[in-house]
């Protein structure tokens, strides 16, 4: 999924900065950063960020090693994990009881495996880091999850606009084509008002889960993040019940490639 600028024109307002991109690598994928500000405002927004996921690979690992893959391998045990870690597994545990265990954060064979929600951890302390900035229009991307407030091309509201200039727009990919979208989602709109999207994927032909791929749409990441992973392990029950009880909007692609979309999914689509 990738975070997609509508196709005209730049900022509305003449002082507003254009809108300015940078991208790291962390946590074994890209991790980019957009936000209509002067490249050095920019350039000092993206060091905080990177060390906020710094801070997380260090603390949490990736790519198969560091603390998290410890605990899935059962060479240490999560008494003896650092409190951040341990601090880590009691969110998931909360997760695991409000979704009536379809996301859990234990292999199948039972060690403790948090992998699930080190990205999301990340992603929402970025997003925090550039609210404290005071950063009213900002966009984070990575590993195919989105969290962002405000406009690409901020503009004050007006009757014919009240969303402060247009949406940001993501692009989640089709399973059987990853050069095809399925959808092109608008998020926030609203300064100092998050929306995020996380999709989850087994790819084609993978796996014994309801679904190929699920999309949520939340105010927050990680309640997407975890969503997504829930949906995906407990199917069509598990999906009602995060439509009903958390207020997210949902997308799920078909082992056939259907799509299936709550009732709450933005309408602006394209195939």
């Amino acid at each position: 999924m990738s975070v997609v600028d509508e196709a005209t024109g730049g900022p509305a307002d003449p002082r507003i900065p254009e809108l300015a991109h940078r991208s790291f690598q962390a946590l074994g994928t890209t991790v980019g950063i957009s936000a209509p500000l002067e490249p050095d405002e920019l350039d000092a927004a993206v060091e905080t960020v990177q060390r906020i996921f710094l801070d997380a690979q260090t603390s949490f690992g990736v790519d198969g090693q560091g603390p998290v893959e410890s605990l899935r391998r059962g060479d240490i045990e999560l008494r003896y994990a650092h409190r951040r870690l341990r601090a880590l597994y009691e969110q998931a545990t909360v997760w695991r009881q409000a979704t009536d265990g379809a996301y859990t954060p234990h292999t199948s064979t039972g060690p403790v495996d948090l992998s699930g929600l080190v990205k999301g951890w990340a992603i929402a302390h970025a997003g925090q880091a550039m609210m404290d900035l005071q950063l009213p229009h900002w966009s984070v991307t990575a590993g195919g999850d989105v969290l962002c407030s405000g406009s690409p091309f901020p503009a004050e509201p007006t009757g014919t606009d009240p969303f402060y200039g247009r949406h940001w727009r993501a692009g989640i990919t089709d399973p059987f084509d990853p050069a095809t979208l399925v959808a092109d989602v608008p998020l926030a709109g609203t300064p100092g008002f998050t929306a995020a999207l996380a999709t989850t994927s087994t790819g084609a032909g993978a796996g014994p889960n309801a679904y190929l791929q699920v999309s949520v749409l939340a105010e927050e990441i990680v309640t997407a993040d975890v969503l997504s992973q829930a949906i995906m392990a407990g199917g069509e029950s598990t999906l009602e019940a995060a439509v009903r009880d958390f207020g997210v909007a949902v997308l799920v692609c078909g082992h056939d490639g259907e799509l299936l979309a709550s009732s709450t999914w933005p309408l602006q689509q394209s195939a």
